[in-house]
């Protein structure tokens, strides 16, 4: 039973990740008093669901209970855990036309298509894994879950410190900050198609 564990706290992200999403969005959508309680929602479950990524991992290690499965569903949980948010957050941009919301749909872009590409990848790879996630790739996806985190605090903040307003200079820091994860994953599918010819 506690074999199963691992790919339970997957499973648990992988649900988690289209939830925060919706909530993302309803924390615009909603009249400003219901729009600030979805945002801290979001970013609760947001926290909530990156330390399954970490625990997943290390649990697994505790009790060796690698497995197929696990090794397949925990990059796509990964991957719904930082795409659907970024979605979210990149149509909330638009909507609201926040300085230089373009680019945030830009890296999300970005994001999102490599993560599909080497999702489809790995599944239609003669083993049914593909290539073993590099270190690099790793990094990469903490750095990404660092990106979506930033706009959640954000969003939510106001509600645990009154008179909180997110500047434009901190929006567009966090611009900076998604363009580099845009770039480093751009990079890292680079690596792997490098690596395959």
């Amino acid at each position: 039973m506690l074999k199963q564990l691992p790919n339970t706290l997957t499973l648990l992200r992988l649900v988690l990740a289209p939830v925060i999403a919706w909530a993302v969005w309803q924390a615009y959508a909603m009249a400003e008093s219901e729009g600030q309680a979805w945002a801290v929602w979001a970013a609760i479950l947001f926290v909530i669901a990156a330390l399954t990524d970490l625990f997943d991992g290390m649990v697994a290690r505790a009790l060796d209970a690698h497995s197929k499965f696990g090794r397949l569903i925990d990059p796509i949980a990964d991957k719904a855990l930082v795409g659907l948010p970024l979605i979210a957050i990149s149509i909330v941009a638009e909507r609201v036309q926040w300085p230089l919301w373009w680019a945030i749909g830009l890296s999300t872009g970005v994001i999102v298509t490599r993560d599909v590409t080497m999702t489809w990848l790995r599944m239609t790879a003669k083993d049914g894994e593909g290539a073993r996630v590099s270190q690099l790739a790793k990094w990469k996806t903490a750095i990404e879950l660092v990106a979506v985190a930033i706009p959640l605090v954000l969003m939510a903040a106001p509600s645990f410190a009154s008179g909180f307003v997110v500047s434009d200079a901190m929006r567009i820091a966090w611009i900076g900050f998604l363009a580099i994860a845009a770039l480093l994953s751009a990079y890292t599918a680079f690596q792997y198609f490098t690596a395959k010819n």
